[in-house]
């Protein structure tokens, strides 16, 4: 049988204290593990369903011709759609930072994800299983076009990573 001590060491959830052993410690430190995981996720999910909606309220502000004052093009569901599929495929990943919606004159949707002034990537998405891409970072500058399909694009995620935390 184990008896609860109160711990100094641990003064918060972020930070379990290593010193112990046996069977209990472990068992503990599989439940705290979990915990935080869970906590991570729960925060990027959050994360995630704050991008959709803000993708949706762009999708409806640019639905019209003209929507920039000018001659815009209106954002054409398909691009609404494969963007949403774009943002539900990301990974779960915290340290990946959460992207800018930008509406496009051309009818795209355009994300961008932006570390500073020389560490920017944006993907764009016309609805045709098509990404644009465009980046720098530091001195190093890419771009080019993969398929999208039933997954991100390994070049993508490549690039994604760069600007991780």
């Amino acid at each position: 049988m184990s008896t609860a001590i109160p711990s100094t060491e641990c003064n918060s959830i972020s930070s379990f204290p290593s010193i112990g052993f046996g069977t209990d410690l472990l068992g503990l430190k599989k439940y705290y593990d979990r915990v935080v995981s869970d906590l991570k996720k729960a925060e990027t999910l959050g994360q995630v369903d704050t991008v959709l909606q803000e993708l949706h309220e762009v999708y409806l502000e640019c639905s019209e011709e003209g929507w920039d004052g000018y001659d815009a093009q209106s954002i054409s569901e398909a691009a609404y759609v494969e963007v949403r599929k774009f943002i539900e495929y990301l990974p779960l990943i915290s340290s990946i930072p959460v992207p800018e919606i930008i509406p496009e004159p051309g009818g795209e949707i355009g994300l961008e994800w932006s570390r500073g002034t020389r560490q920017v990537f944006i993907a764009s998405f016309a609805g045709n299983n098509e990404i644009i891409y465009a980046g720098l970072f530091g001195t190093n500058k890419t771009h080019g076009t993969e398929y999208f399909g039933d997954s991100i694009p390994s070049k993508i995620m490549d690039n994604l990573k760069i600007l991780s935390f």
